[in-house]
């Protein structure tokens, strides 16, 4: 590949700028669409319903997504092109829809969670889709190229999530519009931009689809069970307590993924960064790399949740009414529940780098496994708080058993 201005690799510092404007962007304008379907519905219904399909889309990306970014963007030698990445991808698409439908039909029925979510994952499959785009960018440090495809990813969801909501009052109809428009940013801005830094016509062949499912099998399972953690609560919370509390919840919820993006978007440019050095041998230096870049996150973190913690619980009931306000005391905790999901994120994608998918398996498991069993006593004796509070036992858990286990395996 020949380098020019378009494909000249920009510094550290420049990517994560553009990677963490964009993105934050992006996220905010996500974060607005779960606004408008308060703002412009009579009730919390249809913040109930978004709020599932939400859950069930991130199920869905669990799959989709297959954890390849991180392994595409730490294979230093290069042993899969980027067009494979993109065949591949392909196949996680049709593999993840498939199980979610299938999931959807088993767990709801035919009902309006049902008609909702499906629509809701045309979006997710676009947005899974692009990231494989985002990955080839990423390892060519034109992180700046991800940055202006989130800014227009953004103006295009909110236009095409509110426009039909206004026009029709249909959140289906919402949500389709949000997909269609993302979907021509895809293949107008972003799919030609990934074609500069190699091939990206999808080209795969059975042995290497095999060599790639076998590699991030283990990372994958990981990443559903990371997924389904948040997931899985707020899903067994409305069932338990109805359509309105979960949007009660959710749309108190929702603003706090900017804790979990801020952490993500600080360590996201250093992958390929922290690869390297342990692919040359510096196991010292890789392990130092780490301690700063949790140091970093963990500054971060605390404050975010400072800073945001107060402006929300001014904030929400002027943004969603009086009727929220009784609730908006666990606010500090849904972002501090998701200061800790951000953390277990970090040691996911570490323990891919060092390629310890069955450390990886474990960890989330038992993360899993701590927090469905604390979620029933925890919302007995701290209603709506108890959800947070078992998502943050399950995640520190499991975020001390993979950080000990990077630290203690002397074979990395």
């Amino acid at each position: 590949m020949q380098l020019n201005s378009k494909t000249i690799p920009l510094s550290t510092k420049s990517n994560a700028l553009w990677n963490a404007a964009g993105c934050f962007f992006y996220l905010g304008c996500q974060w607005l669409t779960t606004i408008f379907v308060v703002l412009f519905s009579t009730d919390f219904e249809n913040s109930g319903i978004l709020a599932f399909a939400m859950s069930t889309g991130n199920m869905f990306s669990a799959i989709g997504l297959y954890k390849i970014r991180t392994y595409q963007v730490s294979d230093i030698k290069s042993v899969f092109s980027p067009n494979n990445y993109v065949g591949f991808r392909f196949a996680t698409i049709g593999v993840g829809a498939a199980a979610t439908i299938f999931y959807l039909l088993l767990s709801t029925g035919m009902s309006t969670f049902t008609f909702a979510s499906i629509a809701y994952l045309l979006f997710k499959a676009d947005e899974t889709l692009n990231d494989v785009f985002f990955g080839i960018e990423q390892k060519s440090n034109r992180m700046d190229y991800i940055g202006k495809s989130q800014f227009l990813r953004g103006i295009a969801t909110i236009l095409g999530f509110t426009v039909p909501l206004i026009l029709f009052d249909s959140l289906i109809l919402a949500v389709l519009g949000m997909a269609l428009m993302c979907m021509s940013i895809t293949l107008i801005y972003d799919c030609r931009n990934a074609m500069m830094f190699g091939f990206t016509r999808p080209s795969i062949s059975r042995t290497q689809i095999k060599q790639l499912a076998l590699a991030c099998l283990m990372p994958t399972i990981a990443n559903f069970l990371a997924t389904s953690i948040v997931s899985v609560a707020r899903q067994k919370y409305g069932l338990l307590y109805g359509e309105s509390m979960l949007g009660v919840y959710a749309s108190i919820a929702t603003p706090a993924v900017l804790v979990q993006a801020a952490a993500s978007y600080l360590y996201s440019p250093l992958i390929g960064k922290l690869a390297l050095t342990l692919s040359n041998g510096g196991i010292q230096a890789f392990r130092q790399g780490l301690i700063k870049t949790i140091g970093i996150m963990l500054a971060a973190i605390c404050a975010m949740c400072i800073a945001v913690s107060g402006a929300g619980i001014w904030g929400l009931p002027i943004l969603f009414g009086e009727s929220i306000a009784s609730y908006v005391w666990t606010f500090p905790y849904v972002l501090i529940s998701t200061g800790c999901v951000a953390l277990l994120y970090f040691v996911n994608d570490m323990l891919i780098i060092i390629r310890k998918g069955t450390a990886q398996l474990i960890i989330n498991a038992l993360a899993l496994a701590v927090t469905i069993v604390c979620l029933d006593p925890f919302t007995e004796a701290a209603s709506m708080n108890g959800v947070n509070m078992a998502i943050i036992t399950g995640c520190l858990l499991a975020i001390i058993a993979g950080l000990a286990y990077i630290f203690g395996n002397k074979k990395l």
